[in-house]
């Protein structure tokens, strides 16, 4: 059931410090695996990364910018045409600003719904537009489109994470609700899952004492590991969780159980 021989999954945002441990359990599991990313050196770098690692399934790459749909329809077109097929998507693409409450300008504010709500809708669309019955989507939301971040974890001069960042997360987990049950009769499954505390390494050796209180906050004592959100993007494409859509799965370390 979790075997994904001669599937090709799309993956958006697989160069990222989430996205590439995903890519390269996609392979593993005999998956063909096509990575996107804006970021060009840093897509060859995952490229090499996921073509050497083991696992029987190809790896291809192509360029993608959320902002833009003719690069969103380009990039699925190309996705279906690299192996012949297209039965899954894990889009784990998203743009934080960094900017405080206050420091927010309506551009900004703007461009990240465009990326985070738009662009993932016309993903999406186009993605499902290419499966056959028995495709699957998950779409990475987070944390804080579920709880709102707590100012008291941001020491000194540090900022909360930004808002337009959960309102698009929040507008995401039921994106994948809709589309769930438009889907349903196709039938082509769509979840999301929210990670939790995953700092990138630079945050974590330069903020300490932040990254003391997300582990404060977590049930299991610890902030998320690179590696902890591949294994529930790749169950949720297989055929193991073949009765499962319109589901949001927290991976979190319980933050928000409690």
């Amino acid at each position: 059931m979790f075997s994904l021989e001669g599937r090709s999954v799309l993956v958006t945002g697989g160069a990222g410090y989430l996205g590439t441990p995903v890519c390269l359990l996609l392979k593993a599991q005999g998956a063909n695996v096509i990575i996107t990313d804006r970021d060009m050196e840093r897509l060859e770098i995952a490229r090499t990364t996921v073509a050497n690692a083991p696992g029987n399934g190809g790896v291809a790459t192509l360029p993608l910018d959320m902002s833009d749909e003719a690069s969103i329809l380009a990039c699925v077109d190309g996705a279906a045409m690299a192996f012949g097929n297209l039965s899954g998507l894990i889009a784990a693409t998203a743009f934080n600003s960094g900017k405080t409450f206050d420091a927010l300008d309506a551009d900004t504010f703007d461009l990240a719904n465009r990326i985070n709500l738009t662009g993932t809708f016309l993903l999406a669309r186009a993605a499902a537009g290419k499966m056959a019955p028995g495709g699957a989507m998950v779409l990475y939301s987070s944390m804080y489109g579920v709880v709102s971040p707590d100012p008291k974890n941001y020491p000194g001069k540090m900022a909360p994470n930004a808002i337009e960042y959960g309102v698009g997360k929040a507008g995401l987990n039921q994106m994948v609700r809709y589309m769930a049950g438009h889907y349903g009769p196709k039938n082509i499954r769509v979840n999301a899952l929210y990670p939790g505390p995953f700092p990138h390494a630079a945050v974590q050796e330069t903020h300490p004492d932040f990254i003391a209180n997300l582990e404060a906050e977590t049930m299991l004592g610890r902030i998320g590991r690179q590696h902890e959100t591949a294994g529930a993007a790749v169950f949720l494409v297989s055929d193991a969780a073949s009765y499962i859509t319109g589901q949001v799965l927290g991976v979190d370390g319980g933050w928000t159980a409690w």
